[in-house]
Parts: structure tokens; C-alpha cells; sequence
């Protein structure tokens, strides 16, 4: 239970993912309290950017010219310039937008709504959840669908899942879905066309909250969080703090060369 003295604790996908990516960049970001590295921008982030800032407008309007401009617009910015016009994540950008528009146009909704973003909270649990639906529509009264739009080349399932189901806590608490209600909850990928659906009801959005009271649980509890080095440190935004990950570059193609198994367990 929640008190002034332990509030409830805050999770988000990014959170999650975080923690199963590496303990030690969980407790970077979320631990020790440390100022967040700066944003580092790759033309992939800003095309996704823009194309989502394009379905918002086309959602919110129904005009595909205000998406495109809106994407156009954002793209063109100076400090956009690695994915601005004449380059190819440019024509990319507009390419995937324009799949969007075919995919709003197949949708046959009573209402809809785009970027929907709030805290869920469960005082029961100990938690509040925090997600972001980017469109949401009511197909009929008790029919529903929430959508997750993709722009990169792969979408590793799991992690899909994983963010659908909590999308689907905030669907049902900021609408005030009726109990029978279900959900075809979609993650939709605008570069390949690929659908990944979860059909959601009720019962299973009690199911992710009892998942993720027990994980805050366990998130609380924990006072050592080592690392996990590997490939991902790569993109990492805290490599450059974090000496695992330093060793992991200087090793190289040479880390099975060494007798590193030995001078972890000497004895």
C-alpha cells in the first residue's frame, strides 16, 4: 500500500526495459540520481519522430496535408539536418507517412483519438504505471483498438507485447472502458506493413497490473545492480560512465582470447 512515507513507484516501458537490458543502466537512470546524459539524435529517432508526429495530426484531423506538412516541417528543422530533405531518411519518412495514410484510411471507427498519455495508478499494488496510446478507436460499444505505430526494421516481439499490454492499462482507465469491452491492441509498422496483434480484455489488463505490482516489488528491493555488457552497450547513452562497457570496446574480438573466466573465480 501507498503512504506519504512510500509513495508509489513509478514504472514505464522504458523502465522495464531498461532493467531487463542491463541492471546497471537501470540503476544509472533510475537510481542514482545522477543528470541524464544529453539526447543523442540519430536520423532514425528523428524520422520516427516526425512520422509520429504526422499520424498524431492525420488522426486529429482526417487531412492528410496536415501530417505531411507537420512531417515536412519538423524534418526540415537545422538541427534536423541529418534527415532532412534531400537525404534518403528523408524520402523514407514520407515513404512510411504515406503507408500511414493507407492504414488510417482502413480503419472504420465511430470516434478516435491520437496520443493518449497519463499515469495509471493502483494504490493496491504499490505502483503507478505511465504509457502512451498513439491512436485509439471505438469500433462499436463494447469493441475497442489501440495502436502502436513502428518505424524501425525490426520489432522484436516480446518487447511488442510488452509495451501493448501496458498501453492497454491506460486505454481502459482514461476512456472508462465498460467491463465486457475488448481490445485488438496493434502494434503496426509503417516501414513493413507488419501487424502485430494482441487481443486484450479486461481480466488480462488485471493480469500486467499484478505482473507489474510484483516486479516494482522486486525493483525495490534490490541494492546491488551489476552489468550486463554486450552489444547493446553500443547504444547505450550512459557508455561513456560506465567502465564494463569501456571494457567491452577495448576487448573487442579478443574477449574469448582471455583467461577471463579464471580471474573471475580464482579459486
Amino acid at each position: 500500500m501507498a503512504s506519504p512515507e512510500n509513495p508509489l513507484f513509478r514504472l514505464t516501458h522504458t523502465k522495464i526495459q531498461a532493467f531487463q537490458r542491463c541492471w546497471k543502466k537501470y540503476w544509472f537512470s533510475y537510481v542514482s540520481g545522477l543528470e541524464w546524459p544529453p539526447n543523442r539524435d540519430s536520423a532514425a529517432s528523428l524520422v520516427g519522430n516526425g512520422v509520429h508526429r504526422a499520424m498524431q495530426k492525420l488522426c486529429e484531423t482526417g487531412n492528410a496535408e496536415d501530417g505531411e506538412h507537420e512531417l515536412d516541417l519538423y524534418l526540415r528543422m537545422p538541427k534536423h539536418a541529418i534527415a532532412g530533405p534531400e537525404t534518403e531518411h528523408y524520402g523514407l519518412a514520407m515513404e512510411m507517412y504515406r503507408n500511414g495514410i493507407a492504414a488510417h484510411e482502413s480503419i472504420g471507427s465511430e470516434a478516435r483519438w491520437a496520443e493518449l498519455d497519463t499515469w495509471v495508478p493502483s494504490k493496491s499494488r504499490g505502483i503507478t504505471v505511465r504509457a502512451k496510446v498513439d491512436r485509439a478507436d471505438r469500433l462499436a460499444a463494447d469493441r475497442w483498438q489501440l495502436i502502436d505505430w513502428k518505424t524501425g526494421r525490426f520489432d522484436l516481439d516480446d518487447t511488442v507485447d510488452a509495451q501493448l499490454d501496458i498501453a492497454h492499462l491506460v486505454l481502459r482507465t482514461m476512456l472508462r472502458l465498460p467491463r465486457e469491452a475488448s481490445v485488438r491492441a496493434v502494434g503496426w509498422n509503417l516501414r513493413s506493413g507488419q501487424q502485430r496483434v494482441r487481443e486484450l480484455t479486461r481480466d488480462d489488463a488485471l493480469k500486467t497490473a499484478d505482473y507489474l505490482g510484483g516486479l516494482a516489488q522486486r525493483l525495490g528491493s534490490l541494492s546491488e545492480f551489476p552489468a550486463t555488457p554486450g552489444p547493446t552497450c553500443t547504444f547505450c547513452d550512459w557508455r561513456d560512465r560506465c567502465d564494463e562497457a569501456k571494457q567491452v570496446e577495448e576487448l573487442g574480438a579478443d574477449w574469448l582470447d582471455m583467461d577471463w573466466e579464471r580471474e573471475a573465480n580464482p579459486f
